[in-house]
């Protein structure tokens, strides 16, 4: 008997994940084949929609100034397009918005600290123009960035677009995995948005028709899931294009990219708790894409312990459950050797390592979410550098 329910909890653990990494986009790219999603074409400055290119800035005295600086690079139609700062900051960030105030560049400082989701609440009514853009402040866009943006929203089924985030170069451990994650994520969103919607949005660049932003009745969701998932739910597509284009400054350490995807998870898995962003039973395709993408994606950290334990239990009664515990061991190994020596940089460590860090850090954010053990407010890295 414990035997057979080892080995069934082994291999559901195991099936599961290996779905959620290769079987989900298998079964997209098979979906998709021959309808791959294409953006309208580039639009002439009198056809561009309006823009209100909002920033939330929380202690960001080191890159606010060079933040204002991108703003006024943009290619875009003067005027077109407005930009807001809404800031809760205790440092010298307010001081530097208000030396740039003026007819377009509106600043709105708050007396106290309420969290991102609150500050963007506070600042969207002021917003009225066609298409509002929400980026942070540590995100520098390409000159032609909200161009790309702005040219999806020609077709009426679409309600956000999210663009490709670029991390600049890290020297550290994480920093270095990660741009092999993002690769793979950006190329499940493609996938996605052929298929019909993806299902996250990057809370750096993103741009949403404006009467269809739903504020958050929670204090504990995380803001670009929720926000671009609402406008999913009445209806609308969530495109994903690579060819809008940001780059952002990388988390300094490992360890606060570490408390970061924590924190990701932990708001994520409260915000589903709470229904904010949970897709209809009666969309099909948003719903099995979010399941897939999200839900299961949370849930790896729990399926490989109990794909760990149950291999153990199973080496007791057979040569394939000792095979099997044996490769989790290895697997685990060659990721504590990536994250002890800081002179490894081959795949063979660098890729454990971060696949590990990354469902630990997730195993966490899901104990933590279930439990409501996050603090509301979100805390940018930088700041807490600070």
């Amino acid at each position: 008997m414990i035997e057979t329910v080892a080995a069934a909890l082994l291999w559901i653990s195991l099936g599961t994940v290996v779905y959620v990494y290769i079987g989900y986009p298998v079964l997209l790219v098979l979906f998709t084949l021959g309808r791959r999603y294409r953006p309208g074409r580039d639009l002439a400055d009198s056809e561009l929609p309006s823009v209100s290119f909002v920033v939330a800035a929380y202690n960001e005295e080191k890159v606010i100034e060079q933040k204002l600086r991108n703003c006024l690079t943009l290619d875009y139609p003067p005027d077109k397009l407005e930009f807001f700062f809404v800031s809760d900051s205790t440092d010298s960030t307010n001081d530097i918005l208000r030396r740039y105030q003026s007819d377009r560049i509106h600043i709105k400082c708050l007396a106290e600290r309420r969290g991102k989701l609150a500050a963007i609440g506070e600042i969207y009514p002021l917003c009225k123009r066609e298409i509002v853009v929400l980026s942070d402040a540590n995100t520098y866009y390409f000159p032609d960035a909200i161009r790309k943006l702005a040219r999806h929203f020609t077709n009426p089924e679409v309600g956000v677009v999210t663009g490709d985030v670029r991390l600049l170069r890290s020297e550290q451990k994480f920093g270095q995995g990660e741009s092999l994650y993002y690769k793979y994520e950006r190329k499940l969103q493609e996938l996605e948005t052929s298929f019909w919607t993806t299902v996250g949005i990057d809370g750096a660049m993103y741009a949403i028709r404006r009467p269809l932003w739903q504020h958050s009745r929670s204090t504990m969701a995380a803001d670009d899931l929720v926000t671009g998932m609402a406008v999913g739910r009445q209806g609308y597509r969530i495109i994903y294009d690579p060819e809008a284009i940001a780059e952002e400054d990388p988390t300094p350490t490992d360890e606060m990219e570490f408390r970061r995807k924590i924190r990701v998870i932990t708001h994520s898995v409260q915000g589903m708790l709470e229904g904010e962003g949970v897709p209809r039973l009666t969309q099909g395709k948003f719903l099995w894409t979010y399941l897939s993408h999200k839900v299961l994606r949370w849930s790896v950290g729990v399926l490989l312990v109990v794909a760990l334990v149950s291999a153990l239990v199973l080496s007791f009664y057979s040569k394939v459950g000792s095979v099997m515990f044996a490769a989790q061991v290895v697997f685990y190994l060659l990721a504590l050797v990536g994250w002890r020596v800081q002179q490894v940089d081959s795949r063979i460590f660098r890729v454990p390592y971060y696949f590990s860090m990354v469902n630990l850090a997730g195993l966490i954010g899901v104990v933590k979410g279930v439990q409501r053990k996050e603090a509301s407010m979100w805390v940018p890295t930088r700041a807490q550098r600070g």
